[in-house]
């Protein structure tokens, strides 16, 4: 089965630079880990093994508030990439890679001046692959798409490593309808780990 090509850190550069307009605004990247789940297609005839893939996320984000120590962020661009494992017996190319658009607000607390937590919930759009069969005999895997609403949640932990650079640890979250980009129920968890650039 194919896989999604791991985009390269350097697309960092290219990210939209809005946040370099305003004050303490940032841009992020992460990746961690997506996971894949079985599945049964043509009623049972033929089986999908899931497993633990790889998943990105590239972004720019904002303060719009501030109250006491609390700030307010908006996240306008988070582009999630997700590419969870999964083989099969069944000859044919297939994957459920997805991609994923969610604008969130994120609300930041500091704990300690180099240590702050945050919660975040927003909601958009995604273009999910899932795997299907060829209607002709005999049937292989093939790769269908389909779009559908996502509501994210979640939250993590930055740690500040220096006045321009953060360290991050964000775990959200995406709720969909069941059975799209691999996943069996409706929830994409997934856990990731990059860095920040302030301006």
């Amino acid at each position: 089965m194919t896989k999604r090509p791991v985009l390269p850190i350097l697309f960092l550069a290219f990210l939209p630079v809005a946040a370099r307009g305003q004050a303490g605004g940032e841009n992020y990247v992460m990746a961690g880990p997506a996971f894949g789940s079985n599945e049964t297609l043509g009623g049972g005839s033929v089986a999908i093994t899931g497993s633990t893939g790889f998943s990105n996320v590239f972004g720019f984000a904002f303060p719009v508030a501030r109250k006491s120590a609390a700030t307010l962020w908006v996240e306008p661009f988070s582009l999630v990439f997700a590419s969870p494992g999964g083989t099969s017996a069944t000859p044919g190319q297939a994957n459920a890679n997805s991609i994923l658009w969610t604008p969130s607000a994120r609300l930041m607390i500091p704990l300690a001046p180099r240590i702050t937590v945050f919660g975040a919930a927003g909601g958009g759009g995604g273009d999910f692959h899932n795997y299907a069969l060829t209607p002709y005999a005999p049937p292989q895997l093939k790769t269908e798409s389909a779009y559908h609403g996502v509501f994210s949640a979640g939250g993590g932990v930055d740690f500040r490593i220096a006045k321009r650079f953060s360290i991050r640890v964000d775990a959200r979250d995406y709720i969909t309808g069941r059975k799209l980009g691999g996943v069996n129920g409706r929830n994409h968890f997934l856990p990731m780990l990059g860095f920040v650039l302030h301006y």
